[in-house]
């Protein structure tokens, strides 16, 4: 066989540049028993070629793809992370607030309470002790919690409010409200109850009955546990140890009692 001359193989060449892979895999093995191998070498640096170009397009491909994946995980792991909840933790703080206004409305002006009314003056003429009246305080705002999440539940709605109405987009639940209402119905309750401690100056519980020193020591973990359990809810320091139910809280709570018992 007569060698090719330098214009058949350029003009071979030619012809291959513009095939694609598939097919120079074909061209190869026809002429791979061409006697001499200048058109092998031209197939091969022809497919060398553009394996390589395969090869970072692949690898540029995939730093995308892991670039993306990256972005993605960073978004998860940004929405994973605790946010503040400082529409909620007002909401909280009006539940607090306005069960507590309704209590002292009816602890001052009501006659059941030993109110002397005089004219368009009212007297309250009863000693006022702070530490029972906390004693009190500590039930209102779990009630008011769960009078406000009431209006939520339709069997609620039906008996206690208008339910002519369909809730509108305004009236859904807070968060806090569906995830943390028991939690922080506990948590307010060992808040006010840890202030009636402290003003009383004396602990009567299920494990220990206690005064002065000790009274205080459980009052103030008491009162520590519960602002930090209901900061941890609305600007949560750790997802993992967000409060759900209020278990840790009573746990606590029972566990700082035995000691308590134990040690004084």
């Amino acid at each position: 066989m007569i060698p090719f001359t330098d214009k058949e193989l350029k003009k071979y060449e030619a012809e291959i540049r513009y095939k694609p892979l598939p097919v120079l895999y074909q061209e190869l093995d026809a002429v791979i028993k061409d006697p001499t191998p200048e058109r092998q070498n031209i197939v091969k640096a022809r497919i060398a070629a553009l394996e390589d170009r395969e090869r970072r397009i692949n690898a540029g491909k995939e730093k995308q793809q892991q670039k993306i994946q990256q972005e993605i995980q960073e978004k998860i792991r940004t929405m994973k992370q605790p946010m503040p909840d400082k529409e909620g933790l007002q909401e909280f703080r009006y539940t607090i607030i306005i069960t507590l206004g309704i209590f002292i409305f009816e602890l001052l002006f009501s006659k059941r309470h030993g109110i002397v009314h005089s004219g368009k003056t009212s007297l309250f003429i009863q000693t006022f002790n702070f530490a029972r009246f906390l004693g009190v305080c500590k039930y209102t705002p779990a009630i008011g919690i769960f009078l406000w999440y009431s209006c939520f539940i339709p069997l609620c709605r039906k008996f206690m409010w208008n339910d002519n109405e369909p809730l509108q987009s305004y009236m859904v639940p807070s968060y806090w409200l569906i995830h943390f209402k028991i939690a922080l119905s506990i948590a307010s309750f060992f808040l006010f109850f840890s202030l009636e401690i402290i003003a009383g100056g004396k602990y009567n519980g299920l494990f220990y009955t206690g005064y002065g020193f000790p009274a205080y020591i459980v009052g103030g973990s008491y009162l520590i546990s519960s602002v930090l359990f209901i900061a941890n809810t609305f600007y949560p320091l750790s997802k993992k140890f967000r409060p759900k139910n209020g278990l840790t809280l009573l746990a606590f709570a029972a566990a700082i009692e035995l000691i308590a018992k134990y040690v004084f």
